[in-house]
């Protein structure tokens, strides 16, 4: 055996334990100082088996030399086989012989089991720090190599108390980067919790605001729908006036001295005739098609019903959105519109219409001018009850990329300028359509198009959300 006071073979063994305490590859690094240690002690074997903290009861093996790798690993009980019982006794011991006859080895609780053959000699060191055994060493020699004696095993008290204090070191180190990657999987998992309530608060606002916007568009239909009232019957008035007024002048017009009369004023009195009804004509016009927007304006915010879930005609409020964002859409796309009859839907009309709203407005913003916007609708029976319907809005807009189309229901995911969008259009339609049970769906190519396909049950045939 070296002479363990061989200033070189302690500086290697120092330098190894200051490598185990360092931040590089700890394992590796205790390997390396049993080996050096088993080497040293002249051993053909070894093995470092250390006390978990906080774990169970008892010795797991950690590094092995010259031995089977699957041992590494193994529990050992205290008092089970010779490190159980240094374990158990925190003596150090030398063995020479077979232990089956040696009663410092007797198995636990008087089994009976006769123990395992052991190697011909070995020495066996309990790893202690303030008293408290963390590990148990044990090195081995074959049945040709001179025995240990108790001068060896006296001799290695001083490097079994640098191996302590550096398994003591790698035990704590585990045990912070245990600790830290605790605190790392707990800090993600608040985060994961706060972004979702973040979502669903900021979704909760940009609700509160459509809500508000749907208030507010009640609330100017109703203003406006008053003074249109009083418009559209002074109107009518005028148009009879103007009616009696012109049969006048035409009863009048016969006298050769009235028609001179007129002449000399400069009074075209036939294109009178004809551009005052052409202007009554158009004012009617004008007043039903204000007419129409403000009972769009009713259909989009429901204003003439309560927010409880009820039978809805989708395609009529499909048309009644389109109509509240034809300023949006027709100057820059023809609208195709196929669609067809479908039966009542149980729903949230005005939320339905948001979800309409937002894909309208999303499609006019991805084409540019000559772009084309299709409309589709279907229904799809079942057995049971009345199946879906499912509406689709087609554009031959710029498309998404497929990098972007996995995100594109995200809050705030958006790829258009600053200014130009909250991100939140498509995130609050998802959330509706999946409160309504029912799927968003999409398609895109990039320079072709896309196309969002919204799918309902026809009945909540699960439980209405609150």
């Amino acid at each position: 055996m070296p002479d363990m006071s061989n200033i070189s073979w302690l500086t290697d063994l120092y330098l190894l334990s200051q490598g185990a305490a360092g931040q590089g590859d700890r394992q590796q690094a205790i390997d390396a100082m049993l080996a050096h240690i088993v080497k040293g002690f002249g051993g053909l074997t070894g093995c470092l088996a250390v006390q978990r903290r906080g774990g169970a009861e008892g010795l797991t093996i950690v590094a092995v030399i010259e031995l089977p790798a699957e041992v590494v690993g193994r529990h050992i009980s205290p008092g089970e086989g010779i490190l159980g019982q240094v374990l158990q006794t925190a003596r150090a011991v030398v063995i020479d012989g077979d232990v089956r006859n040696d009663a410092r080895f007797a198995p636990p609780n008087d089994t009976g089991a006769a123990p395992r053959r052991r190697p011909r000699s070995a020495l066996c060191w309990p790893l202690a720090v303030k008293a408290q055994v963390i590990g148990v060493l044990s090195i081995n020699r074959s049945d040709d190599l001179d025995p240990f004696t108790t001068d060896d095993l006296d001799r290695g008290a001083a490097v079994v108390a640098l191996l302590a204090l550096v398994v003591d070191n790698w035990q704590m180190h585990n045990d912070l980067q245990e600790r830290v990657d605790r605190l790392s999987a707990m800090n993600a998992q608040i985060q994961a919790v706060n972004h979702r309530l973040a979502d669903a608060q900021h979704q909760l606002l940009q609700s509160e605001k459509m809500a508000s916007i749907g208030q507010l568009a009640a609330g100017v239909a109703h203003e406006i729908n008053n003074p249109i009232g009083y418009v559209s019957s002074n109107l009518q008035t005028l148009s009879g006036y103007s009616c009696e007024l012109l049969g006048l002048v035409d009863r009048f017009f016969t006298r050769t001295d009235f028609a001179a009369e007129i002449g000399a004023s400069g009074v075209d009195v036939e294109f009178l005739r004809e551009d005052m009804s052409a202007l009554i004509y158009e004012s009617h016009q004008g007043l039903d098609r204000v007419k129409q927007i403000v009972q769009d304006l009713k259909d989009f915010s429901r204003v003439d019903q309560t927010e409880d879930w009820h039978d809805a005609d989708l395609v009529a409020c499909l048309n009644s959105t389109l109509n509240i964002v034809n300023n949006e859409i027709k100057y820059k796309a023809v609208v195709d519109k196929e669609l067809t009859a479908l039966p009542e839907v149980q729903c949230l009309a005005s939320q339905v219409n948001q979800v309409f709203l937002n894909l309208l407005v999303n499609a006019a913003q991805a084409v540019e001018r000559d772009g084309r916007i299709t409309l589709r609708c279907g229904h799809e029976p079942a057995a049971g009850d009345t199946g879906e319907v499912w509406f689709e809005i087609v554009d031959n807009g710029c498309g998404i990329p497929v990098a972007n189309l996995a995100r594109i229901f995200e809050p705030f995911f958006t790829t258009k300028p600053v200014g130009k969008g909250t991100g939140l259009g498509l995130s609050l339609s998802y959330s509706i359509i999946q409160k309504h049970h029912g799927r968003l769906e999409v398609e895109s190519e990039v320079g072709r198009g896309t196309r969002f396909r919204v799918v309902l049950p026809v009945r909540q045939t699960q439980a209405v959300p609150a």
